[in-house]
């Protein structure tokens, strides 16, 4: 009866055992599948985060193709817009000539002169400059719409004067440094000024020529002069150093 009692309790307690252990093991079977289960989850939406991440890397390829530079239309532009600065820095240095020759009385000097037209291109280049800017800010305020092509055309269209305008503020910049150019500068402003000056002299000759020529000349002659004798030369002075004075 005991050996009975102890073989029941035997199978009992082997059993017993073997439940526990297929206990223990499906628990950690359970435990292994979550994890698993855990970590394809975080592999999927780390393989969802990449995907995103490449297609906005692609938007963003798509959106810049639309706005290519046409390189060599920005070349001719500056090209062009080097030519008209130089017209306006030849007119603006000869006016600054004559003003200084006929007003002021001042002796022409080439070192002035220079510094001047530096001067006025540093102003150029500014200008330039600001137009790029201006541009720049459009873009951030008008951004393009896919979906719209007119805003695309019209981004194109300002990314290209932006491009230009910054392109030709850089050769502005860089002439500002060339002793070439600006001697160049200096000199055609020179010519064009006493070219102007010539001009104003042999308009002046030609009048008076006109006048000697006059049937008339002879006898207005003296009625010219009386009016010459009546003039307050005195009156005149003190109107000229008045002006003088108030610059």
């Amino acid at each position: 009866m005991t050996f009975g009692v102890q073989l029941c309790w035997v199978g009992w307690h082997s059993s017993g055992r073997n439940e526990g252990r297929a206990m223990v093991e499906g628990k950690a079977s359970k435990h292994e599948k979550a994890a698993a289960k855990k970590a394809k989850k975080a592999k999927a939406e780390q393989g969802k985060t990449k995907r995103a991440a490449a297609k906005r890397a692609g938007s963003k390829r798509t959106r810049r193709s639309y706005f290519p530079v046409d390189a060599p239309s920005v070349a001719r532009a500056v090209e062009e817009g080097v030519l008209m600065s130089r017209t306006a820095l030849t007119m603006a240095t000869m006016n600054n000539i004559i003003i200084g020759a006929v007003r002021d009385k001042v002796d022409y000097n080439p070192e002035q002169i220079a510094e001047f037209v530096e001067a006025e291109l540093h102003q150029l280049t500014l200008e330039q400059a600001g137009l790029a800017e201006h541009m720049k800010n459009l873009q951030l305020e008008f951004p393009p719409l896919p979906k719209k092509s007119r805003t695309i055309a019209d981004y194109q269209w300002l990314t290209q004067r932006r491009v230009t305008y910054s392109a030709l503020a850089s050769e502005l910049y860089r002439l500002q440094s060339d002793p070439e150019f600006i001697a160049e500068a200096v000199d055609a402003s020179q010519k064009w000024a006493w070219s102007e000056l010539a001009r104003a002299i042999e308009g002046r000759l030609d009048v008076a020529a006109d006048l000697r020529s006059s049937p008339d000349y002879a006898a207005e002659r003296d009625e010219r002069m009386r009016e010459l004798r009546e003039v307050d030369l005195q009156a005149l002075a003190d109107a000229k150093a008045l002006d003088d004075a108030a610059g």
